[in-house]
């Protein structure tokens, strides 16, 4: 199967002047998927004495910037490896010819001849919208004129691919909306200067939508005075390839201009967090952009995107097995090895699993998919040229890292909360929740005289963490720092049928009598 390509670069080669030298360059070049063929007297090359000229045409994935150097190394590289006596005299990237205009025109129904004055407002500006369209349109080469537009009448006339005939007595044609001709040109720089025309707007009117959202002074209200201004010749433009009512080219401004306007606004309402802020958030839309373009190039025209409808469902189906079994190790860390109670006589809801092991995963997924982005960005511009094996071992060893570095992570989120528990219980406050395990504090009232007890004695006039244990035994954890620096020992089992546990506030209980 050939390897996608989208840059052709054309290379004229310099072999040793020998028939069998000529015979396995040319072999080993074709046997690479490239076009060879030996220079004409047409093509104006004159090789070096003792050497022939080969013209050969190298298919690139890449960008455009690299795609001549790239095909250079490549046949270089591959010359080296063969020992071929070979030299690269030129190199040109092949760019296809620019497109010759085209006019569209779409089939519509005509105003009815006898439609009064209010109606036939209502139903031109409808027909200019797009709104009485028979779902029929022509596509001719070259720039819009008269006698082009008559062409194309007398070709619906003449030819019919089914349902109604074009009729013109009932029918007419339309161009589409779009800017004029003259805004298309093949010019580089009336291009540049429409492209920086058009950043402009978009840039300015979402900067007026920012300043609208997010000051709260009058003086905001001056950043009205753009998109009032520009709904105008904004809508003219964009509608300059066909005369179209006023109303309409107003409705087009508004729409585009107060659109970006009014998404400026939403954004700053969203993120109330000030201009530091603001830039923070767009360079987090950067990041995104980078990564999504990133992943883009690296995985369209590659063995993942021929092989997605099996690798994704592979790749998925162990996702209800792998979550459920990260988030109970984490859930046992905190609890056995922080406060030495067993994980089983807690009860935590089965979807707390789930979300607790969500979090490793998705930091893992995210590192993982900005390497990929990386390595996309890479390969579109071909920086693995020359070093393939090195990216081949790099890339892996990454990507094992990031793994390791995540999972460091995770279990020092696990230490992080586990010690945020313990302060607020010595501090008599309420202890945070970590993923569906929260620890209440309550004051132990015996039952009995004698209570047994493991890692007694039991503690009365603090609280103690009580993490909600179900069952015959109570699981609790005494902060009082006398126990000792092993967190783990400071657990406490009793029966549930010797003592009853009352919520507690503060740092002390109140002296009870021992029955």
């Amino acid at each position: 199967m050939p390897e996608p390509f989208n840059r052709r670069v054309r290379l004229v080669v310099e072999v040793r002047e020998d028939p069998d030298e000529l015979e396995l360059a040319t072999g080993v070049f074709a046997a690479q998927g490239w076009r060879v063929r030996p220079a004409r007297e047409g093509d104006a090359i004159t090789a070096d004495d003792g050497y022939a000229a080969l013209l050969v045409e190298v298919p690139l994935l890449g960008s455009r910037l690299t795609a001549r150097s790239m095909a250079c190394e490549h046949l270089t590289t591959l010359a080296a490896r063969r020992r071929l006596d070979v030299r690269v005299r030129e190199a040109k990237l092949i760019r296809p010819r620019p497109e010759a205009p085209d006019t569209t025109y779409h089939v519509h129904h005509k105003v009815p001849d006898g439609a009064g004055r209010v109606l036939r407002w209502v139903l031109e500006h409808w027909t200019a919208v797009g709104g009485r369209d028979v779902r029929h349109t022509l596509h001719l080469r070259g720039e819009y004129t008269e006698e082009q537009r008559d062409r194309a009448r007398a070709e619906l006339e003449q030819r019919n691919l089914g349902g109604a005939p074009f009729d013109p007595d009932a029918h007419d044609i339309r161009r589409s909306i779009g800017p004029g001709t003259r805004y298309r040109s093949a010019d580089p720089r009336r291009r540049a200067i429409v492209i920086a025309a058009v950043g402009a707007v978009v840039v300015v009117s979402l900067a007026c939508g920012i300043v609208l959202g997010s000051l709260a002074t009058p003086w905001r209200l001056l950043a009205l005075g753009w998109p009032l201004g520009m709904c105008w010749p904004v809508g003219t433009w964009v509608s300059a390839n066909e005369p179209r009512p006023w109303l309409v080219r107003l409705g087009i401004g508004v729409i585009v201009v107060w659109g970006l306007t009014a998404v400026g606004a939403l954004w700053a309402s969203a993120l109330d967090v000030g201009t530091a802020g603001q830039l923070a958030g767009f360079g987090v839309t950067a990041g995104l952009g980078f990564v999504v373009l990133g992943l883009w190039y690296a995985l369209s025209e590659s063995w993942f995107s021929r092989n997605m409808q099996w690798f994704l469902p592979v790749l998925a189906a162990p996702l209800p097995f792998v979550m459920p079994w990260v988030g109970s190790f984490l859930h046992a860390m905190y609890l056995e090895d922080f406060f030495g109670v067993p994980a089983d006589s807690v009860h935590v809801a089965f979807y707390w699993q789930y979300v607790v092991a969500l979090r490793p995963l998705t930091t893992a997924a995210g590192c993982g998919l900005v390497l990929v982005a990386l390595a996309g960005w890479a390969r579109h511009f071909n920086v693995q040229t020359g070093a393939a094996g090195l990216v081949r071992w790099v890339l892996p060893l990454m990507a094992l890292v990031v793994v390791l570095t995540v999972a460091s992570g995770a279990v020092g989120g696990v230490d992080r909360a586990a010690h945020r528990t313990m302060a607020a219980a010595a501090q008599g406050r309420r202890a945070p929740a970590y993923f569906g395990i929260r620890g209440d504090l309550v004051c132990i009232e015996p039952l009995t005289g004698k209570i047994p007890v493991i890692n007694g004695p039991v503690p009365t006039r603090h609280p103690v963490l009580s993490f909600r244990a179900s069952g015959d035994t109570v699981w609790l954890w005494d902060p009082d720092p006398a126990r000792g620096r092993d967190t783990s020992r400071h657990a406490l089992r009793l029966r549930a049928e010797d003592v009853q546990l009352v919520a507690a506030t503060g740092r002390h209980c109140p002296a009870r009598r021992a029955p």
